[in-house]
């Protein structure tokens, strides 16, 4: 019989954890951190069968209600970020504090998270990305994958797609590589060669090539972000708006960086009726060059996809945060939230070594895709 290494290891790290948590490490970590401050992050939400798409941006109801009821049953403090980074800059941070953010603003942080944190009275933040909240359609890349993921066919035609490199596709073996390939030409080619309009005319194209129903991804809205009125709503109910870029899309140039802040703006903050003044880069990149352009911008924090609790000497612009999703088992949960692994990347930081246990927390890393849109 042959074992996966790696499943195998896994399952080590989960037993040492539980074993941590039984010998009372956890509650000694969870006290050692007291002062710092843990800063969530999720992306959307299932309305569909989106986990079994991206099980790292999609979480289902219920998963985020049993992570909700372990903070209220924990006695975590959650706060609003605004409050939560200013406390923590004065030192007046009550213990264990939690704030929850959610990154790009899918409809489903409306139909499902909206309910699910109001269940247990926890404020949040939405890091609103604008080019796809203006244009009201499903995400194209998002989509094509989709589509290309979710596609019956084990062989396509896509002679007729009007795309160079499908020029001869008349009878293309639809693996998964190739299904990767497929989404990649057509995305490249709908980014550079066509408007929104067109690019919706072509989604709705490859959907009848691949017999997938692209009228239900745009109904359900299962790819789609919230409206305005979702937005304003969202607010009212304790999510508090701030920005993300408009194109989901934070370049190394200080204009361009710059006009991706103002476009995000000019496109939201009409909306929310305030200035929008937390950020959060697009995938977790970021470089010392965006700070300044941050601070010329009066971005008060910004938040990465870096893994780590935050305390009272961490660069504002640079805060790390606890990422969650379906790959994250409830042990993984508690060991992160209680700051047992903090403590272990910090011991190991000071020791100037890599520590076994380490590598297998990727999944709690930056593990989020580098979606551009468009």
């Amino acid at each position: 019989m042959r074992f996966n290494g790696g499943f195998v290891r896994r399952r080590h790290i989960l037993a040492s954890y539980r074993f941590c948590k039984a010998i009372g490490l956890f509650a000694l970590a969870r006290r050692l951190t007291r002062s710092d401050l843990r800063i969530l992050c999720y992306h959307g939400f299932v309305l569909d069968d989106e986990d079994r798409f991206r099980d790292s941006l999609f979480v289902s109801s219920d998963f985020l209600d049993r992570r909700m009821s372990y903070l209220y049953n924990q006695g975590y403090n959650v706060l609003p970020l605004a409050q939560a980074v200013e406390r923590l800059r004065d030192g007046t941070l009550p213990p264990n504090t939690v704030t929850i953010t959610i990154d790009d603003g899918f409809h489903s942080v409306h139909a499902i998270a909206r309910k699910v944190l109001k269940r247990y009275n926890f404020p949040a933040t939405l890091y609103l990305t604008s080019y796809y909240f203006e244009k009201a359609t499903p995400i194209f890349r998002l989509a094509v994958d989709y589509m290309c993921w979710k596609s019956p066919r084990r062989t396509v035609d896509l002679s007729d797609l009007g795309i160079t490199a499908f020029a001869e596709a008349r009878a293309l073996e639809f693996t998964p590589d190739i299904r990767e390939w497929v989404s990649a030409q057509i995305y490249a080619h709908g980014a550079i060669e066509l408007d929104e309009p067109g690019r919706v005319t072509l989604s709705q194209k490859l959907a009848e090539l691949l017999d997938v129903d692209y009228h239900h991804i745009a109904q359900s809205r299962m790819l789609s972000l919230v409206t305005p009125d979702e937005a304003r709503d969202l607010q009212r109910s304790g999510i508090a708006i701030e920005l993300h870029t408009h194109r989901h899309h934070f370049p190394d140039c200080p204009a361009a960086a710059h006009g991706e802040l103002m476009d995000n703006r000019a496109a939201v903050e009409p909306v929310i009726g305030r200035r929008m003044e937390h950020f959060c880069y697009p995938s977790g990149r970021f470089s010392e060059a965006h700070s300044a352009v941050l601070r010329s911008n009066a971005v008060k924090s910004a938040t990465t996809c870096q893994s780590g609790l935050a305390h009272a000497g961490s660069d504002p612009l640079a805060l790390p945060r606890i990422l969650d999703d379906n790959r994250v088992s409830a042990i993984e949960f508690e060991a992160e939230m209680s700051g047992f692994v903090e403590l272990i990347r910090r011991w190991t930081r000071k020791l100037h070594r890599p520590a076994a246990i380490i590598p297998c927390l990727d999944l709690m890393g930056t593990h989020t895709e580098a979606l551009v849109f468009i």
